[in-house]
């Protein structure tokens, strides 16, 4: 029984350092990715942040400075059988950069960098992509090995990466199991299709892991441990449900674009154009939609512009989901504004929607002039090759990357016709009691309004209680919006008197503001208001009232 727990303890005592020796040597092939965006994007954020920072919003500027910090995520080294060095990650942890870099921290905290890395491939799909050394940098004799064996149910498996913690992005190295070792997930946009297959694992997964390696222990392999698949989510609110992209579809992916080389790929380009035209849904909205067909580089030379265009004109709902993408991921929240104005032209005033294309011109093997006939309109885009991906370079003259138009459609961005909030005051004339003075207050949210109706006059006052329905009709610069709505509330008057009267009742009332952008938030308003009361405190009370006001308001 001595002799057992002797060679126990033994076997830990070897065992233990080694697998810890293991898991170090790991650090030497799984790296920090960090994006490098395109000049526009970061000059306007940089341009945001500065008016944020005067504004004082603190926090809102270290978001932007953790933004263009650019830490996305995981990769590690893969060395191909020529011996040239690539990095393997997901798509989605490079899909907005133009440019990237790989950093390796050792267990000393000591830091090797690698700059300028170009993205070589990418499968949207299968949310893998293959970064490039520049200049054919071959700074690795080796990557990590590939695991040649499907993995098991039970099966012990291993994360490593750098998920966040707070601004930093950590080394982490994670133990688990595999639960499912072929699962299919519901599309996230269509819930009756599926994605996959995946592993599912419980080896820890957090933000920042993404594009890192699962690991099985292997024998025979220089850091005792062989890539299994690539993690690329996490299941929200389950516990320990994550999920790694299989290896076979890795080695797939690496054969399609090292061992195959690719010629001109215009039926490849064809199918994407169809795929973008199918997209177009007259029905609803489909800014979402083309969004995915959009470059980096055009996202990054019309954000501006479009942002500004969004801005007061798009429907609030189409606000609201670009501004809070925007807030959690900047570049895709443009990607949203600049896909917004393309899909404002294309509806043109609500017609139906019909796309045909004209012609596909060649310009080189990575770009093609795709003519347009959108409603009997000819429009002309650019279409490129993005690692291997085929992606609108410009659509029509909306988004053209010219930045003239910026300075020329600014001030649209000021047409506020959907405020939060909205206070007026103005002249009321009162039938039968002559001229008073107003004061209206409403919240609005999508084309509702609650609020409150206050006139004062000689010996008379009113107070009411409104909900309202307002519907903003927007040209570039100016804004029409009619309302209607109804109120109830009550009326004093003879207030010189002994006794004071009043009423209790309803009334409805119609009207409409203009503004322009000239003056952001400004209002003019002017209202009609019939009043119907039924509750009477004494038997003199007037018979029901007409009522005009005119005012001038801010919107907020």
């Amino acid at each position: 029984m001595a002799r057992r727990i002797i060679l126990f303890f033994l076997v830990a005592l070897v065992w233990v350092p080694a697998c810890f020796g293991q898991a170090t040597a790991l650090r030497d092939y799984v790296g920090m990715i960090s994006q490098n965006f395109h000049p526009n994007v970061v000059a306007y954020m940089e341009k945001f942040r500065e008016n944020l920072q005067k504004r004082g919003y603190e926090s809102a500027v270290k978001g932007i400075d953790r933004f263009l910090k650019g830490d996305s995520g995981t990769g590690f080294v893969y060395v191909a059988d020529n011996g040239n060095n690539y990095i393997i990650t997901n798509y989605h942890v490079i899909s907005q950069a133009v440019s990237l870099s790989v950093t390796f921290e050792k267990v000393d905290g000591g830091k090797t960098k690698y700059t300028d890395l170009s993205i070589i491939a990418a499968d949207e799909d299968m949310d893998i992509a293959l970064l490039a050394f520049p200049q054919g940098q071959k700074p690795f004799n080796r990557g990590l090995a590939f695991l040649n064996r499907p993995l098991q149910e039970g099966d012990s498996v291993y994360s490593a990466g750098f998920p966040g913690l707070g601004d930093s992005m950590i080394w982490q190295f994670g133990s688990g199991m595999v639960s499912n070792a072929s699962v299919r997930l519901p599309a996230p946009d269509n819930p009756d299709s599926t994605i996959g297959p995946f592993i599912q694992h419980t080896a820890q997964v957090d933000p920042g892991n993404s594009g890192g390696p699962l690991l099985a222990q292997t024998q025979g392999v220089p850091t005792g441990f062989a890539v299994a698949g690539i993690n690329t989510l996490s299941a929200r609110y389950r516990q320990a449900a994550n999920f790694s992209i299989p290896m076979y579809q890795v080695r797939s992916f690496l054969d399609s674009n090292l061992k195959t080389k690719k010629a001109n790929d215009l039926e490849g380009l064809r199918a994407r154009i169809d795929s973008f035209i199918k997209g177009i849904d007259d029905a609803k909205p489909f800014y979402r939609h083309i969004s995915g067909y959009l470059s980096n580089a055009c996202t990054a030379e019309n954000a501006e512009y479009a942002l500004s265009q969004m801005t007061g004109n798009a429907p609030r709902r189409v606000q609201e989901d670009i501004l809070q993408t925007f807030s959690h991921s900047p570049v895709d929240g443009m990607s949203y504004a600049v896909a917004w104005t393309i899909e404002n032209a294309l509806r043109n005033k609500g017609k139906k929607i019909s796309v045909v294309v004209a012609s596909i011109e060649a310009a080189d093997d990575n770009n093609y002039t795709v003519n347009l006939i959108v409603n009997n309109n000819a429009i002309k885009s650019e279409w490129t090759n993005e690692y291997g991906i085929w992606r609108i370079r410009t659509f029509g003259s909306f988004a053209s990357g010219d930045a003239s138009l910026i300075k020329e459609k600014a001030p649209a961005s000021s047409l506020r016709a959907d405020p939060n909030l909205q206070v007026s005051t103005g002249m009321a004339y009162i039938a039968e009691r002559g001229f008073g003075l107003g004061a209206d207050l409403y919240l609005r949210a999508w084309w509702i309004g609650f609020g409150t109706n206050t006139l004062f006059a000689e010996n008379f006052f009113q107070f009411e209680g409104v909900s309202a329905f307002f519907l903003p009709l927007k040209a570039t610069n100016i804004a029409f919006t009619p309302f209607g709505g109804m109120g109830f509330g009550f009326q004093i008057f003879g207030m010189d008197d002994s006794v004071v009267k009043g009423d209790l009742g309803f009334s409805f009332q119609g009207g409409f503001q203009l503004t322009t952008s000239a003056v952001p938030g400004l209002f003019l308003t002017a209202t009609f208001k019939r009043n119907l009361y039924f509750l009477h405190w004494d038997d003199k009370s007037p018979p029901d009232q007409n009522l005009f006001y005119v005012g001038i308001g801010y919107g907020f």
